[in-house]
C-alpha cells in the first residue's frame, strides 16, 4: 500500500470520527478518567516545555509565512472547500484515552505485539519498559485503530503510553508505547523511539482536557496533527518524526503561536475557538503528529464518567465550531495569523560542563590527519565533517545534546534498532590500510553493532566489513571479512555506563583493537571485503559473525567519530587519548 494511499484513508478515517453526530458519539462509562480520579493538571516537571508561556516577543522562522501558507493549504485540501479551511478537533477517535492509575489497581506486565512485522527481539526492550504497570479494571483504549491510550499513575508519577493497546486472553498488549518513571521530574519527552505519538512527546502533557474547554482556559502547550510534515527534519522538544513530505513544510515537533498583539478579545470567536486561540497566543501549538486532517487533539471520552462535548461544541461538530457560526457573527479560527517558531526554539543550554571546554582533543585527532572526523555535536540532521573533506554524515532517529566524551562537546543517542544512526552521506571506498575510530557508553545488555562499513546506508548491507561491536556480555571486538570473517574480542567488558574510545586499526601486517588509549587485542591477519560503500554509525549487519551479539543495533550514545585511511601508531593513540582529558 503507497504512502500517499495510507494518507487518504486515514483522512477518511479521522473525518468519519469529525462528522459523527453528537447522538452518535461514544457515551462513556469509565470512573477511572480525569472527571472521576484527582489528577494535578501538569504532571511534568515545572520547567517543562509544555508549561511555559511564551514572552510578549518571539522570534519567528526564516520561512515562517511559507510555512503557514502551506498548513492553510492542507486545512483547505483536507475536508475544507476553496474558502473554507477546515480545522477539527479530535475526540472520540484518534485521541487518546487519559485514564489515572493507582498503585491498589491490578498490575499487569503489558507485552508486545507485532503488527509491524519487526524484526526478531524487537520487543526486548518495550517489554521491559512495561513491566509492572497499574491499570485500572474500567481502562478502555481509543476505539479507532489507534487505540491509544494515555495512563498516569497518581501514587507514582508514572506516565505510561500504547499505541494499538488490546486486551487478549486476560492480559494487556500494546504494539508500540513507552514509560516515563517519574514525570514530576520529566521534561515530557520519551526515551528516544518509545512513546505513542510519532515525535516521541507524552500525549498526556499536551491533549486538550474537557474540563480545560468547560473552563474556558488551558494552561499548557497544545498540540496539532497534520497530514503534510517535513521529512528528515525534527524541532526540539520532538526527538523523532514520522515526516514523509518534501519542500517548505512544518517539522514534527516545531511550534506555532498567535502573536502576543493579535486583539483576541475584537474577534466574534466560538467559545472553543477562543480558549484554542488563547492557548495558541500564550502558550503555543507544537506539531505532534502526521494525520489526514489538520486537526487538535482533545482527550477521548470514553474514559470519562460524563461526556459533554455535546453541550460544549453547541449540539454541533468540532469543526463547525472552529469555523463559528455565521448566523452569530462569529468568524472562524484565525489559522492565517499564526506564526511559525524557528527550529528547536527554547532548546535549554547544555548544563555546565564539570571540567572546562576542552580545546586540545580536536586538534590531536586533525593532527592525525583523517579522512573523516564527525564530532557529532551537531543540532540538525547533518554530521558535519571537521576533517575538512566536507565528508558529511546524516543522522536519522537519534537523539541529540547528550553531554559528550569531551568536554564541552555534544553527543548522539542511538535506539538500538535499525531506525536509529547516522550514515556517510556519499559512496566512498576505504584505503587498504585504515583506522577507524569512535567514542562509546553504554549500558546495554543485548550487545550490537557500534559502527561499521557496508554497502547500504542503512538496514543490513549484503557486504558489511569492518565492523566494531559490542558483544552480548559487554566486551569489544572489531572484525573484517576477505576470504573468511577474522575478528579480535576484548577480554573485560565495556557497557558499564562509562565513556570509552575505541580506536581499531589495520595495517603493516597486524590488526590491533585499542581501548582508551591501551591495546586490549591483536592478531596477524589482515585484508578487509574490497569495494565502495558507506560509513555507519548505531548498526548493520553482523549475521554469520563470531561472537554474534544478541542484537545487530547499538543502543548507547557515540561521539566523536573518525576514520584515517592509513594505521595510527600506538603513540598517536595514546596522545589522543591523553588529549581528551
Amino acid at each position: 500500500m503507497s504512502r500517499r494511499l495510507i494518507q487518504v484513508l486515514l483522512a477518511a478515517a479521522c473525518v468519519l470520527a469529525l462528522l459523527a453526530p453528537p447522538a452518535l458519539q461514544a457515551r462513556a462509562a469509565s470512573l477511572s478518567g480525569t472527571d472521576s480520579r484527582p489528577a494535578p493538571s501538569r504532571v511534568f516537571a515545572a520547567d517543562s516545555p509544555f508549561y511555559q508561556k511564551l514572552p510578549a516577543r518571539t522570534p519567528s522562522a526564516a520561512s515562517s509565512k511559507k510555512l503557514v501558507a502551506s498548513l492553510n493549504a492542507q486545512a483547505h485540501k483536507f475536508y475544507g472547500t476553496k474558502a473554507t479551511a477546515n480545522v477539527g478537533i479530535n475526540t472520540t477517535r484518534y485521541t487518546p484515552a487519559l485514564h489515572v492509575a493507582y498503585n491498589s489497581d491490578p498490575v499487569f506486565d503489558i507485552t508486545g505485539w507485532n503488527c509491524q512485522n519487526r524484526w526478531k527481539g524487537w520487543d526486548t526492550e518495550l517489554n521491559r519498559q512495561l513491566r509492572g504497570v497499574h491499570i485500572p479494571a474500567d481502562l478502555r483504549p481509543d476505539l479507532s485503530s489507534d487505540g491509544s491510550v494515555s495512563i498516569y499513575n497518581a501514587d507514582t508519577t508514572e506516565v505510561v503510553e500504547l499505541w494499538k493497546a488490546r486486551k487478549v486472553d486476560g492480559k494487556w498488549q500494546a504494539c508500540w508505547g513507552g514509560k516515563i518513571a517519574a514525570a514530576n521530574r520529566a521534561a515530557g519527552t520519551f526515551t528516544y523511539g518509545y512513546g505513542a505519538s510519532a515525535s516521541g512527546l507524552a500525549l498526556w502533557g499536551v491533549t486538550i482536557r474537557q474540563s480545560e474547554l468547560l473552563a474556558g482556559r488551558i494552561d499548557h502547550v497544545i498540540n496539532l496533527s497534520i497530514p503534510f510534515t517535513k521529512k528528515g527534519t525534527l524541532s526540539w522538544p520532538a526527538n523523532r518524526t514520522d515526516g514523509w513530505k518534501g519542500g517548505t513544510q512544518l517539522a514534527i515537533g516545531q511550534m506555532l503561536r498567535l502573536p502576543a498583539s493579535l486583539d483576541l478579545s475584537a474577534m466574534k470567536l466560538s467559545p472553543v475557538a477562543r480558549t484554542i486561540a488563547r492557548a495558541a497566543q500564550e502558550y503555543g501549538v507544537i506539531i505532534s503528529d502526521t494525520s489526514g486532517s489538520v486537526a487538535f487533539s482533545a482527550e477521548n471520552p470514553i474514559a470519562l464518567a460524563d461526556d459533554h462535548y455535546d453541550s460544549i461544541f453547541r449540539g454541533r461538530y468540532a469543526f463547525a465550531e472552529m469555523l463559528g457560526n455565521k448566523a452569530l457573527g462569529e468568524v472562524p479560527f484565525p489559522l492565517k495569523k499564526l506564526v511559525a517558531l524557528p527550529l528547536n526554539y527554547q532548546v535549554p543550554p547544555v548544563s555546565a560542563p564539570q571540567r572546562p571546554m576542552n580545546t586540545t582533543y580536536a586538534p590531536a585527532v586533525k593532527a592525525a590527519k583523517p579522512a573523516i572526523h564527525w564530532r557529532l555535536g551537531d543540532t540538525g540532521s547533518v554530521a558535519r565533517d571537521a576533517s575538512g573533506r566536507k565528508r558529511v554524515g546524516t543522522m536519522f532517529g537519534v537523539t541529540r545534546y547528550v553531554p559528550g566524551a569531551i568536554a564541552g562537546n555534544l553527543a548522539i543517542r542511538t535506539a538500538g534498532d535499525q531506525g536509529s544512526g547516522v550514515y556517510q552521506a556519499k559512496r566512498s571506498t576505504v584505503a587498504k590500510e585504515f583506522s577507524v575510530q569512535v567514542w562509546f557508553t553504554t549500558t546495554t545488555a543485548v550487545g550490537g553493532k557500534i559502527l561499521g562499513f557496508e554497502n547500504t546506508k542503512t538496514g543490513k548491507g549484503s557486504r558489511a566489513d569492518r565492523s566494531l561491536f559490542l558483544t552480548t556480555d559487554g566486551r569489544l571486538g572489531f572484525g573484517t571479512y576477505r576470504s573468511s570473517i577474522r575478528t579480535i574480542v576484548s577480554t573485560r567488558t565495556y557497557n558499564d555506563g562509562a565513556w570509552h574510545q575505541a580506536t581499531a586499526t589495520q595495517g603493516k601486517g597486524v590488526t590491533r583493537l585499542f581501548v582508551d588509549g591501551v591495546l586490549v587485542a591483536g592478531n596477524t591477519l589482515t585484508g578487509a571485503q574490497p569495494g565502495s560503500g558507506y560509513w555507519r554509525l548505531g548498526g548493520g549487519n553482523l549475521d554469520g559473525w563470531p561472537q554474534k551479539p544478541e542484537s545487530s543495533w547499538f543502543a548507547g550514545a557515540l561521539d566523536e567519530f573518525a576514520y584515517y585511511p592509513k594505521p595510527l601508531g600506538a603513540s598517536t593513540i595514546v596522545a589522543q587519548y591523553r588529549a581528551a582529558a
